[in-house]
């Protein structure tokens, strides 16, 4: 069990390191509270200054995005569960334990690529200073995640 706690830390670490608009947040307002991924995703564009034809041009880019991290966080909230069964039932170190924790480790993985290639994808309707203000926040969100805590 000891063994098992610094794992399900370091998971949920990776699992908020997937939830970029969260960390932006958090790392660049003074209040770190909870903050909705709807104000989250307006600081974003505010930061950028997006203009409303920049806005329409990202409505179906962020709505595929939204799609995937609704489906994906609930892989891994499942997972989660089943983790969690599992580690009840079996008391250790099981194939069941084993089996839900690289369910958690390939949702999560997902979820990170998903939320890269969305930054990615964004390029096309930024000018080229609010994409390199974008890749500088998403490096900065990762720069500021801390394993150790």
């Amino acid at each position: 069990m000891k063994r098992a706690l610094p794992l399900i830390g370091l998971l949920l670490a990776v699992a908020a390191v997937a939830c970029i608009a969260c960390i932006f947040t958090m790392r660049f307002t003074q209040e770190r509270s909870r903050i909705s991924h709807a104000d989250a995703h307006l600081w974003i564009h505010t930061q950028l200054g997006l203009t409303a034809e920049q806005e329409k041009q990202l409505g179906p880019i962020e709505q595929r995005y939204d799609e995937q991290k609704k489906h994906l966080g609930e892989l891994i909230r499942l997972a989660n569960m089943e983790l969690a069964q599992a580690l009840l039932s079996d008391k250790g170190d099981s194939p069941r334990v084993k089996a839900a924790l690289a369910k958690i480790h390939e949702a999560q993985g997902h979820l990170q690529d998903a939320t890269l290639r969305h930054v990615f994808e964004m390029k096309p309707a930024l000018k080229a200073e609010q994409y390199e203000k974008l890749l500088n926040l998403t490096a900065n969100a990762l720069y500021q995640v801390n394993y150790a805590q």
